[in-house]
């Protein structure tokens, strides 16, 4: 009998087919098992752990000079080493030749190891821990449990370092297993905002920000939020509220910054106005927003010169916006800084009684689509500095001073770079952000 013609056809037209039907089913599977673990947290009310007596005074009011920290610290993963793969960035022509590219993108999606993240962690809360007199201070990327920092504590680890103060925690970011980038994947993730306070804190609560509500968009946008800390003032009716926040990144169009905006300064008046008095409103934090480069109160150099001493475009980007801080263009139409184009200009913070604090000294920022660079050694680093980290207060508080923490000096993270390095003195030692330390006064 003869042997069926299409026998060593059909078997691998079979094999082939079942490999494709095998791909396609664990697809689905594992689509269907990020939608189904897939939720949001809320608000939610929070407790202060380890809270402290000490309150503030009424006699405080106009005579006592607070100060406060605020540190992104990246998940214990970036070092002056480390890209992050989301990070993209595109060179200017006049250094495509030297720098033998066009556009750069970040590599990894979890810390190098365990030890790095270590080691950076407990970097970057020792510098602050080292900084005198401290009153406040927030922390954002906090990872409780996470693939992505190696199952490293972060939170547990900075309450075991600022002992002294009360805690307060909001989860920002909880995802299922993310299987992105293939190479190195995120996994899962639990990471939040630390806030502590060397006085008594009567409340505190987690606010929800506004994501993307795009199908895959949201399982990759960190689940923002925002929480405030009440504090009271003895002796006085009025109360100090601490603002603890980190907003989207990665926000090219500009809607889920509109939102998230919105939601920020609802939540402010609500807090200045509670039981119809003038209180004092603090918010730090990531704001993923520069704070500088449209204001015109800021330092004119900085505002003028900053981003042409970097060599990539970085107006030209997703991962940060800017706020729109110049009320004398309201109305207008206006370059927007992220586009170039010509569009209605809207000042932020019409009828808010808010004033924008970042600091000019530093930036507080870095591009991490590359580490910490100056690859063609031409004295300018190739990472494009922002600062999108600092402070709002209101009007009834008085800001004496707002810096940018770098490297080196009796208050700096540790520099292990010689002197004639471009990048000494810059920070970015424990992570892609620079902590900010502000110095306020609560006014009569």
């Amino acid at each position: 009998m003869k042997k069926p013609r299409n026998k060593f056809i059909f078997i691998p037209i079979v094999t082939v087919l079942s490999l494709i039907g095998l791909i396609v089913l664990t697809l689905v599977s594992y689509v269907g098992y990020v939608s189904f673990s897939y939720y949001r947290i809320g608000d939610t009310d929070l407790t202060v752990k380890n809270n402290q007596t000490a309150t503030i005074l009424s006699a405080d009011i106009g005579n006592k000079e607070f100060q406060i920290t605020s540190y992104n610290i990246g998940f214990g993963a970036y070092d002056r080493d480390y890209s992050f793969f989301m990070d993209v960035s595109n060179f200017k022509s006049e250094y495509v030749e030297s720098q033998g590219y066009t556009k750069t993108e970040g590599v990894h999606g979890r810390a190098a190891s365990k030890e790095r993240v270590l080691i950076n962690t407990n970097g970057a809360y020792n510098t602050i821990k080292n900084l005198p007199d401290l009153d406040f201070m927030l922390y954002q990327e906090v990872d409780t449990k996470g693939h992505r920092s190696f199952k490293v504590n972060q939170h547990e680890i900075g309450n075991d370092i600022h002992t002294g103060y009360g805690q307060v925690f909001g989860t920002n970011y909880h995802s299922a297993y993310l299987a992105y980038p293939f190479h190195e994947p995120i996994g899962k993730s639990e990471s939040g905002i630390s806030t502590y306070s060397k006085y008594s804190i009567a409340s505190a609560e987690r606010k929800e920000f506004k994501i993307t509500d795009s199908f895959f968009g949201k399982f990759f946008d960190l689940d923002r939020a925002f929480t405030i800390s009440e504090l009271p003032i003895d002796g006085s009716t009025k109360k100090l509220y601490i603002f603890n926040l980190h907003m989207s990144a990665y926000d090219e169009s500009g809607v889920v910054r509109a939102m998230q905006l919105t939601q920020l300064k609802d939540a402010i008046k609500a807090a200045r106005d509670i039981d119809g008095l003038d209180n004092y409103v603090v918010i730090g934090g990531d704001f993923n927003h520069d704070l500088v480069i449209d204001d015109p109160t800021a330092d004119a150099y900085y505002r003028d010169n900053i981003f042409d001493k970097q060599e990539t475009e970085i107006l030209k980007t997703d991962w940060f916006n800017y706020l729109r801080l110049n009320p004398a263009l309201d109305g207008t139409d206006a370059i927007d800084l992220i586009t170039g184009e010509s569009t209605p200009y809207h000042y932020d913070f019409k009828n808010m009684n808010i004033t924008v604090h970042g600091p000019t000294n530093l930036g507080t920022a870095r591009d991490a689509s590359i580490p910490f660079q100056d690859k063609n050694n031409n004295g300018i680093i190739d990472n494009a500095i922002v600062t999108i980290d600092g402070f709002f207060v209101s009007d009834n508080i008085s800001v004496t001073s707002v810096e940018t923490i770098g490297s080196g000096g009796p208050l700096g993270q540790e520099e292990t770079l010689p002197a004639t390095d471009p990048r000494h003195g810059k920070g970015f030692v424990y992570s892609d952000h620079n902590p900010v330390l502000m110095k306020f006064m609560l006014l009569p």
